[in-house]
């Protein structure tokens, strides 16, 4: 015969983090104590005790009351003690489906010694009890959020884990400084996204080189206390690149109130939109350059395709189409010498509006090719980037008096645009003020029936929400002044870190120098072919050297 093995006599203890600033009286120690005297008194042993550390009351993730309640839900159980019910929980939904179904049904009995409830006996206060320890930790959770929402505001950060790069300040441990070591890999991953690698080559070069990931360096330099288990240390995936090249920490700024909790029950955190969170400049030092970080963004607010044959397209993202402003699509061949013994790639870009339009050939395209061939395109950007920046080391004041000129003319030219477009919107919005009232004075004597009146207001209003938003948006333009001084000299100190002539273009010259270049339809005159390319630079905008030359000689 099998004999049945014995029911476990289970004492419970557990400590919150506000539970252990009260002092000794609720220390794992002292609650051991108390429960190991009345079980050994009044006849429950065997007995193990079990307990949880550092863990809210609301929080039923926790590893001892998991245990205890799965070997409950098997049977092995023969009673529970604890020293009041709110070592077991501070939920009293919880606490109630615990004590008046699961228990029972399971024969468990529960004891709360100092509240002095016991499931073998009826107890009509259990619930209040329940009621006012859940009241303790929502009064516990307010407070603590009301401190953190007074701490995010003035500026002080509020993630306990450092990016990595950093490491918390010895003398100041709110204070972030550069951990050098880790700050190099960051450097590097920005270097190589400007050099055109993307997320996923990235992440393979790190991963060939056995570079410790985010989680396991800090692990190792003892930057956490309390590491994540890491698999494989040396591995980097594509979502960890993403992340450090998205991380605007990395130019010194701390960004408060990133996630949320809907409140002390759920603690599963949920990104909050950008507009509800808060940003800080210059808390602490920075590891990426503005200059940098730019370019970074523009990159990848464009997919670079790798395509089947050779590298990605030196231009891709940056090519567009001059006449319906679509960007070019990159793609490459193979080409062989005429004995068909060597190979070579040759990239080559067209209007992806035509490439996309040639499989629907029924609906009439929409552009045309706009082709050229990448060696062509980089000779033609490469040969005015070299005049460009020979003009502006010989002749600096000057380059810089000519944009600001430029500048001046074209804010003149757009801002009369602007205006007169504005003026228009003015003249629109008095009229459909008009109409609406005209409306609402025929339909109050009947001459506009109801139906045709709600549909006709809701039309003008409509327009005129549109008209408004589009007036504040150009008034906000009009009224804006540009920093066209700023913008030259971060060009100048651009330019100034070439002191060598270019000799080939890479795709981190292009990101620094090129904004976009806009390809036109090439031109058959006299057997001769003949294409205009538009080259803008950044902050500078389009820069015609030969005019300049011109009016010099």
């Amino acid at each position: 015969m099998n004999r049945q093995p014995d029911k476990i006599n289970y004492l419970y203890g557990r400590l919150s983090n506000e539970d252990e600033r009260i002092g000794d009286s609720m220390s794992i120690e002292n609650q051991r104590a108390i429960l190991t005297k009345y079980a050994e008194d009044n006849g429950f042993t065997p007995y193990v005790f079990i307990y949880d550390d550092g863990i809210s009351g609301a929080d039923w993730d926790r590893p001892g009351i998991s245990k205890i309640l799965e070997d409950v839900e098997a049977g092995r159980v023969k009673s529970l003690i604890t020293k009041d019910r709110s070592r077991l929980g501070r939920d009293r939904l919880k606490l109630g489906f615990l004590t008046e179904i699961l228990f029972p049904q399971h024969d468990v009995r529960y004891i709360a010694i100092h509240d002095n409830t016991d499931t073998d006996r009826e107890d009509d206060i259990a619930p209040l009890i329940d009621l006012f320890n859940e009241w303790f930790v929502r009064n516990t959770s307010k407070k603590i959020r009301a401190v953190w929402q007074s701490k995010g505001k003035s500026g002080k950060r509020l993630a306990v884990i450092p990016p990595y790069g950093y490491r918390k300040a010895e003398d100041d441990k709110g204070q972030l400084v550069i951990d050098e070591e880790s700050a190099a890999v960051v450097r590097r991953i920005f270097r190589l996204c400007v050099d055109g690698m993307g997320p996923a080559q990235i992440a393979r070069l790190l991963n060939s080189e056995r570079i410790l990931n985010p989680s396991a360096y800090k692990a190792a330099h003892e930057i956490v206390k309390k590491p994540r288990p890491c698999k494989d240390p040396n591995f980097w995936n594509t979502t960890t690149v993403h992340k450090i090249l998205d991380a605007p920490e990395y130019l010194g700024i701390t960004i408060n109130f990133k996630t949320f909790t809907k409140s002390y029950k759920d603690n599963k955190p949920r990104f909050n939109p950008p507009e509800k969170q808060l940003m800080f400049p210059d808390t602490h030092p920075a590891i990426i350059d503005t200059e940098t970080w730019e370019i970074v963004r523009k990159m990848r607010e464009h997919k670079r395709r790798v395509p089947r044959y050779g590298e990605t397209g030196l231009f891709t993202g940056t090519a567009y189409c001059s006449d319906c402003g679509a960007k070019l699509y990159y793609h490459t061949r193979i080409v062989w010498n005429k004995a068909k013994t060597q190979s070579r790639y040759e990239g080559s870009y067209s209007c992806s509006e035509y490439r996309k339009d040639v499989q629907y050939l029924a609906h009439g395209r929409k552009c045309t090719c706009h082709f050229i061939r990448e060696v062509m395109l980089e000779q033609v950007v490469l040969d005015d980037l070299r005049d460009l920046l020979d003009f502006v080391t010989r002749h600096e004041k000057r380059f810089i008096r000519l944009v600001m000129d430029k500048s001046k003319a074209e804010q003149t030219r757009d801002a009369a645009a602007k205006k007169k477009t504005l003026a228009k919107h003015r003249q629109r919005i008095t009229e459909i003020d008009a109409l609406i009232e005209r409306l609402y004075i025929d339909n109050a004597s009947g001459k506009v029936p109801d139906e045709r009146y709600e549909k006709m207001s809701a039309k003008f209003e409509a327009e005129q929400a549109d008209l408004i938003r589009a007036h504040d948006a150009l008034e906000a333009e009009i009224g804006e002044q540009e920093e066209t001084a700023d913008s030259i000299e971060k060009f100048i100190r651009t330019v100034r870190r070439y002191t060598t002539e270019i000799e080939k273009l890479t795709p981190a010259i292009v990101h620094e120098f090129i904004d976009r270049v806009i390809i036109h339809e090439p031109e058959q005159a006299r057997g001769d072919r003949r294409q205009k390319v538009e080259i803008i630079y950044h902050r500078i905008g389009k820069i015609d050297l030969s005019e300049w030359l011109t009016a010099s000689a």
